[in-house]
């Protein structure tokens, strides 16, 4: 099978797909981005595709998707008052507000957290060059950890490139789900805190 899927491996058109995935990802959180790199980083193990190509293309298309995202929160971003989405972004803002552009390189990491952090910012009209200083670093560190999830797999199963590429998507979703579960849990932790420093 990767025979046949080296001929994609090998072509430029794998960044280009790379690049759209990620930056689609910015505004459609149900883009499978981070599935598409840590499975091309698992691949790269065989030579193909190039590893600084698609760190490159990993990047360029955070910051692009995030552009977007900004920018369609500065239109919209007021309007949004329901659903998963609109929730993230309330507890954006107030993230945003205290401690200005860190939240974007934090959200990354989290379920919604991308887009949720990138179109409060152009609600906000956090000013453009912080956002892209942001974005920027939210978009490396990004690239960095879903690439070396697949390089991890591609270690572990190095007979076996595919396997590989299914243990970092694994990997992945095991981690971005104990994220959340710890994200979930904090504000709990802090009623029971105040109401704990009520009582005394």
């Amino acid at each position: 099978m990767l025979d046949h899927l080296m001929p994609l491996l090998a072509s430029p058109w794998l960044y280009v797909v790379v690049f759209a995935a990620v930056a689609m990802d910015g505004f459609l959180p149900f883009m499978p981005s981070e599935a598409i790199v840590i499975a091309a980083g698992a691949l790269s193990a065989t030579g193909s595709p190039n590893l600084v190509a698609l760190g490159a293309a990993a990047v360029a298309g955070g910051m692009a998707g995030d552009q977007i995202s900004y920018r369609i929160g500065r239109r919209v971003g007021g309007r949004m008052r329901h659903g998963r989405l609109a929730e993230a972004m309330g507890r954006a803002r107030g993230l945003l507000l205290r401690h200005g552009g860190m939240p974007i390189l934090v959200g990354r990491f989290l379920p919604y957290g991308r887009t949720a952090t990138t179109v409060t910012a152009g609600s906000m009209s956090l000013p453009p060059g912080r956002f892209r200083l942001f974005s920027a670093l939210a978009s490396t560190a990004w690239a960095a950890y879903v690439i070396g999830l697949g390089r991890v797999g591609g270690a572990t199963f190095a007979h076996s490139p595919l396997l590989g590429a299914v243990f970092g998507v694994v990997l992945g979703i095991a981690l971005a789900g104990l994220c959340a579960l710890v994200e979930k849990r904090r504000p709990a932790t802090r009623e029971r805190e105040l109401a704990g420093a009520g009582h005394r």
